[in-house]
């Protein structure tokens, strides 16, 4: 493993950085490519989806349900890479603003949290099901905040969205018709929401389950990332200059060489962990997130 070059030129550190990026989304991409082929026999996706089939054999079941958390999540896994490409246009970007990052890397742990428990290891003997379930309560949660989004400024589209919710509720009730509890009176009750033994996960819980699955140490990663992403007046402080021109006090944010490097390794690492999620599910060959981590910094392992 290499080490970031230890030299003056900010820009190089940011370009250097920038670079680990963007060979990581094509480590990423080369993975999903190997999708195309199909999931090897003892794949746990595989082993799954056989149960899910046995468990919900009904007629009218939605086509590749069983798939649909693997689905998902694979979406998600492509969203996370996306903010690390945009992590790296930032780094690239003159002056460099590391103010810009954290929300960046902060949606990305969000995203991994769901990834997390869609496809987080299950030891039960219906664990295909059980996946189903949780596939299914992410897209009804999903539609059911639209619904409510539209109601503040569209009818029309609320309506639309509420047939679609009202649609996916009629095959969840058929899929798992003892076991669905979904109060519609708020957003807020989502948190209330079961399906088929499953309940729903809250953001904060999602985001502190995939740190639990995937670093040694991850105490406070989301709140770190929460209060340099969130309005705060001390976290502009602390990473501004205050600057005095024409009797005029301004701040300028300069590039923190070390402040640069922890976004960017927690940005990689989100992206590392949740494409090795979907490749370890899928069966898939994850050499080229090896060949990845042979080309950056080795404390960036060593200190997760």
């Amino acid at each position: 493993m290499t080490d970031v070059p230890d030299v003056q030129d900010t820009e190089a550190v940011a370009d250097t950085l920038a670079g680990f990026c963007e060979s990581l989304v094509v480590s990423w991409k080369q993975i999903g490519q190997q999708a195309g082929a199909g999931a090897p026999s003892d794949a746990p996706v595989s082993l799954e989806s056989d149960v899910a089939r046995r468990s919900l054999s009904l007629p009218d079941r939605p086509k590749n349900i069983e798939y649909a958390a693997g689905q998902i999540a694979g979406e998600l896994v492509g969203a996370i890479s996306l903010l690390l490409q945009a992590v790296a246009t930032q780094l690239r970007a003159r002056p460099v603003v590391p103010l810009t990052i954290w929300p960046l890397v902060r949606a990305e742990l969000e995203y991994a949290g769901r990834v997390a428990w869609l496809l987080e290891p299950l030891q039960d003997s219906e664990a295909g099901s059980l996946r189903v379930a949780r596939a299914l309560l992410e897209q009804l949660s999903s539609l059911q905040r639209e619904k409510y989004t539209a109601s503040k400024h569209s009818r029309p589209l609320e309506k639309q969205r509420k047939r679609e919710r009202e649609d996916l509720l009629r095959s969840i009730k058929a899929i798992f018709p003892d076991d669905v509890y979904t109060p519609m009176e708020s957003p807020e009750q989502i948190a209330e929401w079961k399906i088929g033994e499953q309940t729903m996960l809250s953001l904060g819980k999602a985001n502190d389950l995939f740190v639990q699955l995937n670093f040694k140490s991850g105490k406070a990663v989301y709140d770190t990332l929460s209060d340099y992403s969130h309005p705060s007046v001390m976290a502009l402080a602390r990473q501004s200059v205050a600057e005095e021109s024409e009797g005029v006090t301004f701040r300028s944010y300069p590039q923190d060489d070390e402040v640069l490097e922890y976004q960017v390794r927690l940005g990689c690492l989100i992206l590392y962990k949740a494409a090795y999620t979907i490749a370890n599910y899928h069966g898939l060959d994850a050499n080229p997130l090896e060949r990845w981590a042979d080309t950056v910094p080795s404390h960036w392992f060593s200190e997760n």
